[in-house]
């Protein structure tokens, strides 16, 4: 049975970087959420339709939830199942529409697969910001600082609870190369 390994951060935290830069050492496979399979998600995302905030973070979690088998055959197959986002983002994004405690209360019922370990690539909003313009077009959350900080700090009480996995906070401010042999000693843990 392979391991679940979670990236999670704000937009332009290196999360895509690392796991790209891990795909080429260890026999595993990557899932990236939300999947688009919900074209719903990118619509509202893209800011050309309006989603109740409830309806939302329920979304994104049926979006997870609709991968959960193909997760479990991929951790029978693979050494390492990478994953770029999963429900600690939905809480994290979603936090001023539900509850701390209602939102953990919910994604607990819900079962999903538990991950090995999580992996928290930490940045300040400004600067996920920056990285985010020189990436694309900011989408609807990434245009917004002070919403920004307030979905890290979420990340931050989501690391500080341990909620669901085995946490490990990295600071992303740093070089590739320096959060990269940070994860690989979080794997080798």
């Amino acid at each position: 049975m392979g391991k679940l390994i979670i990236f999670e951060g704000l937009d332009a935290s290196g999360k895509g970087t690392q796991i790209d830069l891990l795909r080429s050492k260890f026999n595993c496979t990557v899932f990236k959420y939300p999947t688009h399979s919900f074209s719903i998600l990118d619509a509202y995302l893209n800011k050309k339709i309006e989603i109740d905030r409830k309806a939302l973070f329920l979304l994104f979690l049926a979006d997870i939830a609709n991968e959960q088998q193909k997760l479990s055959v991929a951790l029978a197959h693979y050494e390492y199942v990478f994953v770029d986002r999963y429900v600690f983002s939905t809480i994290a994004y979603e936090l001023d529409s539900i509850t701390y405690q209602k939102a953990k209360k919910i994604v607990s019922e819900i079962d999903f697969i538990k991950p090995d370990k999580v992996v928290l690539l930490d940045i300040d909003s400004k600067t996920a910001q920056t990285r985010k313009i020189k990436q694309k077009k900011l989408d609807r959350y990434e245009e917004n600082a002070t919403y920004l900080e307030s979905v890290r700090k979420n990340f931050l009480k989501l690391y500080e609870d341990k909620f669901l996995a085995e946490w490990h906070k990295v600071d992303a401010m740093r070089s590739v190369d320096e959060i990269h042999k940070d994860i690989l000693n979080v794997l080798k843990k």
